[in-house]
């Protein structure tokens, strides 16, 4: 199972503030960091408080509902979005999406980073074997008992297999299947494999050189 653990932004490698600070000096530190939102630990610098957002600050300057003074935990948000660093990649996909970035805890509840969008994506590019694979075949099927067994068994008589993606998930009829091949993988493998699929009844309708 793959573990998000090992994609992350290291703590000593991201910017924060402590629940300590005032408005005033939080905006400084994210003003200084360039991002919208940066996270707050405790005084410690070692637990998860929540983050703070620019645009939140200056939201409620104009608005007075606080002042340069007040501490910055009152307009602190996400208190709850973490995730933990054994957490797999599948679990935290949906939850990152509603966010710049996920924090992360180690099994003593202790910060040691954050999960980005640039992560994920990062991790999908090596689960699609975008570094490492040649030819990216788009396979089409109908939908039935044995078909991506077909589909393997097909691809192993000629190549090995850099990774395999399915879409259409929910159809009931239809399905379409991403396969990435070997980075050796020449174009005369290229052509027996796309043949040999089309005798067994799948149609390969788009070929993407990597």
């Amino acid at each position: 199972m793959l573990k998000i653990k090992y994609n992350i932004i290291p703590k000593r490698e991201v910017k924060f503030v402590k629940d300590s600070y005032t408005i005033r000096e939080a905006l400084e530190e994210l003003e200084v960091s360039g991002y919208r939102c940066i996270p707050i630990l405790d005084r410690t610098g070692t637990y998860f408080k929540g983050n703070i957002y620019a645009q939140v600050i200056y939201q409620a300057i104009v608005k007075e509902a606080c002042t340069w003074d007040d501490n910055v935990m009152k307009l602190c948000q996400d208190e709850t979005v973490f995730i933990d660093e054994e957490a797999s990649f599948f679990r935290i996909f949906t939850n990152i999406k509603k966010y710049p970035y996920l924090a992360v805890h180690d099994e003593n509840n202790e910060f040691t980073g954050i999960l980005t969008h640039a992560n994920v994506m990062s991790i999908l590019e090596d689960s699609w074997g975008i570094k490492t694979g040649s030819y990216t075949l788009t396979i089409s099927t109908h939908e039935y008992q044995g078909a991506l067994s077909t589909i393997v068994s097909s691809l192993k008589k000629f190549t090995s297999i850099q990774s395999m993606l399915t879409l259409d998930n929910e159809s009931t009829f239809f399905r379409r299947v991403l396969v990435t091949l070997p980075k050796d993988t020449t174009e005369d493998t290229l052509n027996k494999v796309i043949s040999h699929l089309e005798k067994e009844g799948f149609r390969v309708f788009d070929i993407e050189k990597i």
